[in-house]
């Protein structure tokens, strides 16, 4: 997911007194960051892509299809859970309902679990882990959460797909501010070219973490919007998942989900998962199993 982008290693000259190009980079000086910055959102290296970033926010922002729905399907899933005592697998089937009540509403999930395997050492948990398992389908990162306080720009073009990266907005704010942008804290172009150069492999670890929700944002999305992988970086680590879809009644539904959690678990503590889950036998607005 790391969406590997070349970036210049060298401070560009100022845009007042140069445009960009590559000889300019490679003589470019060490010092004066301010330059480095000023000339980022001026000659940054455009995509030649068709599609806008504003395009593929609206998009992902917007339900292709509002109205009101059922589906039901069955799932299973294998869950490895880092407790404080080790690494435990624990197997779960069962059903999942997906399902829009009034046009227009966030879908929700409801995950019913029918069978579970937990390692012996974990059976007095047995309702804890059930909840571990069931919030990792049910819990969705929903894009409008933390996509509106990132600076978002278009990485690379991947077939008919766009990788997608962000920095947060107070980030890319504070940034402009020490290195004296001021008066382009509401250019989008500026904001998206910094966020660009602090995102790249080799600058992210000079991004100062901390505050609400994740500092960096990576997202695999076609140009209907659909999310096919996400990575969020909080400053204690990163979470993300990869979904495989099929298409039904001109919907899109989980098909195959690789998902990270974290989640603080009654009687254990700090618990860390990953899950592979596998949904099939959908059936759209069926009755209720």
């Amino acid at each position: 997911m790391d969406g590997s982008v070349r970036e210049a290693r060298h401070p560009l000259p100022h845009a007042a007194t140069s445009r960009y190009n590559a000889t300019d980079m490679k003589h470019a000086p060490r010092s004066g960051l301010a330059g480095v910055l000023a000339a980022l959102f001026l000659s940054f290296p455009a995509l030649a892509q068709a599609v806008t970033v504003d395009t593929l926010l609206q998009h992902i922002f917007t339900e292709p299809n509002p109205q009101p729905y059922t589906m039901t399907a069955d799932f299973t899933a294998n869950i490895v859970l880092n407790v404080p005592t080790g690494k435990v697998t624990v197997h779960a089937e069962g059903t999942l309902t997906e399902s829009r009540a009034v046009a227009g509403e966030q879908r929700k999930r409801k995950a019913s679990i029918t069978k579970i395997d937990i390692p012996l050492i974990l059976r007095p948990f047995t309702n804890s882990i059930k909840k571990v398992v069931t919030d990792l389908i049910e819990v969705e990162q929903k894009p409008g959460e933390f996509l509106p306080y990132q600076d978002v720009f278009i990485a690379e073009e991947r077939g008919d797909k766009f990788l997608l990266g962000g920095v947060r907005a107070d980030i890319v704010t504070g940034v402009m501010n020490k290195y004296g942008q001021q008066a382009l804290l509401k250019d989008q172009t500026a904001r998206r070219a910094i966020a660009k150069w602090l995102w790249a492999p080799s600058q992210r670890a000079s991004i100062v973490r901390g505050g609400a929700g994740p500092y960096m944002v990576t997202a695999l999305v076609d140009e209907n919007g659909l999310m096919y992988q996400l990575a969020l970086a909080y400053d204690w680590g990163q979470v993300g998942n990869r979904i495989v879809y099929v298409m039904i009644g001109g919907r899109a539904f989980w098909k195959e989900v690789n998902s990270d959690s974290t989640s603080e678990v009654a009687g254990i503590g700090r618990v860390d998962g990953t899950m592979a889950l596998h949904v099939q036998n959908h059936c759209l607005n069926c009755s209720p199993r």
